[in-house]
């Protein structure tokens, strides 16, 4: 069951009123309507989402795959540290830039077919990552594989919302979906970590991205046999300058805020922050206008008016902003302040990785069992993983690194287990099928965006208060700001799932 399945307060009070049994409402509320019985989803269509998922999964695997390798390329290719944050953020934020613009492809051209040129795409741009002679190249070839999941990564939510007709089951895909975003993110430092202990044939830190070309063969091969688009296709033009306007407007205010923090602020990197700000500024109003003359926006307006999407963009700016932080935090700490090898650095998530995986398959029954409030929880349980973990780097010196961090890892990875696992099925939610790419590119550009935010923020502080205080001092005072973010998730996930209040009888139904 999804959490948002279990938020049905409204559509029961208004099928009530109309004259219907509360038993009937229910029903509906699971997909079980009077009249024809939607067909259930064949073997084959669950086979797709698997090799859809797989996709999914090389997305958000290459995000965190490189947060254990980073100071190994760091020192194999003598880059400095702004180099090394955009190794990371170059990925995550073109990606971000790309998505919105990779859903209306796939609307326009077909999500398969979109679907399989991002794949083809994304391994040719791992090869090159892994061919990488310099930083430069480096942080290149990762901004093209980037573009290029964000032509794949659309595709596959947009596919599961067109492929299944009974809710029941796509909610249940959809949750899968949050759960491989749960799963990839503490999956990429165990892998990445594994990998370079193993060093393949002296690859090193090459190989965590040489890791992705047989992914991407099996990815390629199982869509063109088993995923289908059922989605009807609409000939429309795409709006470029809405495109034009999104990616530099994103662009320019997290690379500056990345080379501000450790170069200093210019006065080309403050005009660079001032000019995207504009550019998103003339990008909402744009979107407006094409809506209004009836051409079809890169981002319908329309979305907005939709509760889900509202409030599930700025609550996934929050949660996948303070997940992409930590991690990437962590990591850079445990082998930088504390000397852990990459491989140690990888399995002190270990923990982390399994609470994240066993909570999102357990997630639905928490709901049906205890209410909408297990959600919010679920942030909340972040939060305390937050503070608890700070307290275990504080006793790394005399205790076992296990023994120290594996509380607050415990907390941290089974709360964000539930919240990934609601997140996005509940803002999509309700989502037209003509919007489905648009929507959810809109809804994972939030969550790379924010993930490119957070490690960008959070690398910037934790390198100013490193440099004057020490690292364990700004490790300190950057888990006290993640913790205030949890808690700031929480209080956006209890707004997300309070049910509407009840239609008066003089309203309309």
């Amino acid at each position: 069951m999804n959490y948002a399945l279990s938020w049905t307060e409204e559509r029961k009070t208004r099928l009530f009123r109309k004259g219907k049994s509360l038993g009937n409402s229910v029903a509906e509320a699971r997909g079980e309507r009077n009249g024809p019985v939607s067909p259930a989803a064949t073997a084959a269509q669950w086979g797709a989402v698997w090799i859809l998922l797989l996709g999914a999964f090389m997305g958000f695997l290459d995000i965190f795959i490189v947060n254990v390798a980073n100071p190994s390329i760091q020192a194999a290719l003598n880059a400095g540290f702004a180099e090394i944050q955009m190794v990371t953020a170059g990925y995550t934020l073109t990606y971000g830039v790309g998505l919105v613009a990779g859903g209306r492809l796939g609307d326009i051209f077909g999500r398969r077919r979109v679907f399989l040129i991002g794949v083809f795409a994304f391994a040719v741009a791992s090869t090159a990552c892994a061919a990488a002679p310099n930083a430069e190249f480096l942080i290149g070839a990762r901004i093209v594989q980037g573009l290029a999941a964000a032509v794949m990564l659309p595709q596959v939510l947009a596919l599961i919302q067109v492929t299944f007709h009974r809710d029941q089951e796509r909610s249940r895909a959809i949750g899968l979906y949050g759960a491989v975003i749960g799963v990839g993110v503490v999956a990429g430092q165990i892998v990445g970590g594994l990998l370079i202990a193993w060093d393949f044939v002296g690859l090193g830190w090459r190989s965590i991205f040489l890791v992705n070309v047989p992914l991407c063969v099996m990815a390629f091969i199982g869509g063109l046999v088993l995923v289908r688009d059922g989605g009807e296709h609409t000939r429309m033009k795409l709006d470029l300058p809405g495109v034009v306007m999104l990616g530099p407007g994103l662009l320019g205010p997290v690379h500056s805020l990345v080379i501000g923090a450790e170069q200093g602020w210019s006065g080309l990197l403050v005009g660079e922050m001032a000019g995207g700000m504009v550019l998103l500024i003339l990008f909402i109003l744009w979107e407006r206008r094409v809506a209004a003359s009836g051409a079809t926006p890169l981002l319908p307006p329309r979305l907005f008016n939709q509760r889900g999407f509202s409030l599930g963009l700025p609550t996934a700016l929050f949660f996948y902003g303070t997940n992409g932080a930590f991690v990437f935090l962590l990591a850079f700490y445990l082998q930088q302040a504390e000397e852990f090898s990459p491989l140690a650095s990888a399995l002190t998530f270990t923990p982390m990785a399994i609470l994240t995986s066993v909570f999102s398959v357990l997630c639905g029954k928490f709901v049906a069992h205890f209410g909408r409030w297990v959600v919010p929880g679920g942030a909340v349980a972040m939060a305390l993983g937050l503070s608890l973990v700070w307290m275990g780097v504080e006793l790394l010196d005399g205790t076992n690194p296990t023994v120290a961090l594996m509380p607050g890892l415990v907390f941290y990875g089974a709360g964000g287990g539930i919240v990934a696992t609601s997140l996005i099925g509940t803002a999509l939610s309700g989502v037209a099928s003509e919007d489905a790419g648009a929507a959810s590119g809109g809804i994972l550009t939030a969550v790379q965006v924010s993930e490119a935010v957070g490690v960008a923020g959070i690398g910037a502080l934790f390198a100013s208060l490193a440099s004057g205080g020490g690292g364990a001092y700004g490790f300190a005072v950057s888990s006290v700001v993640l913790t205030v973010l949890s808690l700031l998730t929480a209080v956006l996930l209890n707004l997300l799932g309070r049910p509407r209040q009840p239609v008066s009888a003089a309203e309309p139904t």
